[in-house]
C-alpha cells in the first residue's frame, strides 16, 4: 500500500523553502570557508602580499627617520662649526673687536694730545 504524498498547506510550504535557501546558503558559505582553507597557496600570496604592504611601510618609517637624523646632524655639524677656534664667524668677531679698540685707542691718543 502507497500512501499518496500529501501537500502541505501553503503556508507551511512557503516556510519550508524559505527554511531550504537559508539552509543552501549556510551550507554554501560553509563550502567557501572550508575552499579557502584548503587553498594553501591562495593564502600564501595573501600573507604575502600583508608582508608587502608592512614592510612598504616600515621602509618609509625608516627613511622619515634617517631624513630626520641627517637634517639634526647636519644642524649639529653646523653649530660646532660655528663655534670652533678659526671659524669664520669667530674670525669677523675678532676683527671687529679688534677694530673697535684700535679705533678707540686711536680716538683716546688724538684727543690726549690736543689736551
Amino acid at each position: 500500500m502507497s500512501v499518496p504524498p500529501t501537500t502541505p498547506p501553503p503556508g507551511d510550504r512557503d516556510a519550508l523553502v524559505a527554511d531550504i535557501e537559508e539552509t543552501r546558503e549556510r551550507l554554501a558559505a560553509t563550502a567557501d570557508a572550508l575552499a579557502a582553507k584548503a587553498d594553501v597557496k591562495a593564502q600564501a600570496q595573501h600573507k604575502v602580499d600583508d608582508l608587502k604592504v608592512a614592510v612598504a611601510g616600515k621602509k618609509d618609517q625608516a627613511l622619515d627617520s634617517a631624513q630626520e637624523l641627517k637634517a639634526q646632524a647636519f644642524g649639529r655639524y653646523q653649530e660646532a662649526s660655528d663655534k670652533a677656534p678659526g671659524s669664520p664667524k669667530q674670525q669677523n668677531t675678532a676683527l671687529l673687536v679688534t677694530v673697535v679698540a684700535v679705533t678707540s685707542v686711536a680716538i683716546w691718543l688724538v684727543l690726549r694730545k690736543k689736551d
